[in-house]
């Protein structure tokens, strides 16, 4: 599933035995750079001010796009070729891998919107506005319209984005839509409706899903229940939003109540409380997200997985004093991954803070059926996983760096670092978002 990116409403998750370094370095620019070999044991950089990497380990396991220390960078697993595709003067912002795996998207500050090969090939700019989502037919949504992506040549505009696409299958059955009557005046009170409408295809016929009265005035503001999240969930099972009360920031940042609609004018059942988008899809019929309201990364947070046969949630099993977070559920729908991290009563912000709690988290997996979730060990400070397509691997942050499960029972490799630069991650009340900092294409 893909949803149209919005503005954030202040809510914004085995050593090898002889590391080596890339064999070249290149730019998106031309430049090239010498190889130079790493020493033994340890992750070195090619060259000054690129990140270090473990050519080795991550032969064979795809392509991977990370932003290190706000440089943008593209790696890629089957030639060992790391490429700047931005620097961090340009303010980039990682997309995503299309859905063909021929190519990869990306913002500057600016806003102009900009796509690469998936293994980092010459980057080519596509338009202002921001934007850069992939629909599933591999067109690319970036500046308020649509736009296909050829191998090689300029991207080329097809036509204007429908009016208030908000998310879509992955399969492409299905695209969900906001539509907002209401005006907004500082003269006098408004009222409209805000809608939820689904269709079968891009440009076909809208069916209203669910609707809320709203209202605004200059006096109590935004009223009512506005659309936010919004996921379609796959195999036509239905569609899970958040409703804001007030369009207001500070309520988002703090959670959001998450509801399950299964058909056209439909209950909405609420189904929890959660801080971003947290919504992981699992088997057919399921799907998992953290529960909880507040915006303290410490405090309230618990994985969930939710029936849609019962309209039900229930949290994975976790010990007292622990939080869970952070789901994933492996594309064959077989295993859960999520996070496990002690609860704080810390109240600042401060980088050891920040850093102690995160060095603290461990790595469990839970099999679909089961109700005894088993700890990957050696996965120490695990945050942010995500599995390959194929179910056998894992890839995760950790202590400011990427790391690699081969497979479930094997040990963890570092294949890059840093993420951030060290000793200043930036955060909000202790969130820090690792999953923004990278993208891993799998061979399938």
């Amino acid at each position: 599933m893909r949803r149209i990116a919005r503005a954030s409403l202040a809510t914004w998750p085995r050593p090898s035995q002889v590391l080596v370094a890339l064999a070249s370095v290149g730019s998106c620019l031309g430049a090239t750079t010498p190889a130079v070999t790493a020493s033994a044991g340890r992750l070195t950089p090619a060259v000054l001010g690129a990140p270090s990497v473990d050519r080795a380990a991550f032969l064979h396991y795809g392509d991977l796009a990370f932003v290190s220390e706000g440089g943008l960078w593209a790696f890629d697993g089957a030639t060992g070729r790391l490429s700047l595709l931005a620097p961090a003067s340009e303010q980039p912002s990682l997309g995503e891998f299309s859905p063909n795996g021929r190519s990869l998207s990306y913002s500057v500050g600016t806003g102009q919107v900009w796509v690469a090969g998936a293994d980092g090939s010459p980057r080519r700019p596509v338009t202002s506005g921001g934007g850069g989502q992939w629909l599933p037919d591999g067109d690319l949504v970036a500046g308020g319209d649509v736009w296909h992506i050829p191998l090689v040549g300029p991207p080329e505009r097809t036509g204007a984005l429908p009016t208030g696409l908000v998310a879509w299958s992955a399969a492409g059955d299905r695209f969900a839509f906001e539509s907002d009557s209401l005006v907004i005046s500082n003269t006098k009170p408004s009222s409209g409706t805000d809608r939820l409408e689904v269709s079968g295809s891009l440009a076909g016929r809208r069916v209203t899903w669910y609707q809320s009265k709203v209202s605004f005035s200059s006096y109590s503001g935004a009223q009512g229940n506005f659309l936010d999240l919004v996921r379609v969930l796959p195999q036509k099972k239905g569609i899970v939003f958040t409703l804001d009360p007030y369009r207001s920031a500070s309520l988002a940042a703090d959670g959001l109540d998450l509801y399950e609609v299964r058909a056209p004018g439909g209950t909405a059942v609420k189904l929890g409380t959660t801080v971003g988008d947290t919504v992981a899809l699992g088997p057919p019929g399921m799907f998992s997200f953290t529960n909880g309201p507040n915006r303290y990364a410490w405090v309230t947070k618990s994985v969930v997985t939710c029936s849609l046969s019962s309209g039900t949630c229930s949290p994975v099993p976790a010990p007292a004093g622990q939080l869970t977070l952070g789901p994933a559920w492996s594309p064959n729908g077989a295993i859960l991954a999520y996070e496990e991290a002690p609860t704080s009563s810390a109240s600042s912000f401060y980088q050891p803070t920040v850093q102690r709690w995160y060095a603290a988290h461990t790595l469990w997996l839970l099999r679909d059926g089961e109700r005894t979730p088993v700890e990957i060990r050696a996965a120490n400070g695990a945050s942010a996983p995500v599995w390959s397509a194929d179910s056998k691997s894992l890839m995760y942050v950790a202590d400011n760096s990427l790391w690699l499960l081969p497979t479930l029972s094997s040990k963890p490799v570092r294949i890059e670092s840093p993420l951030f630069t060290p000793g200043a991650w930036p955060n909000y009340y202790g969130q820090v978002d690792w999953a923004a900092q990278f993208a891993w294409l799998s061979p399938r």
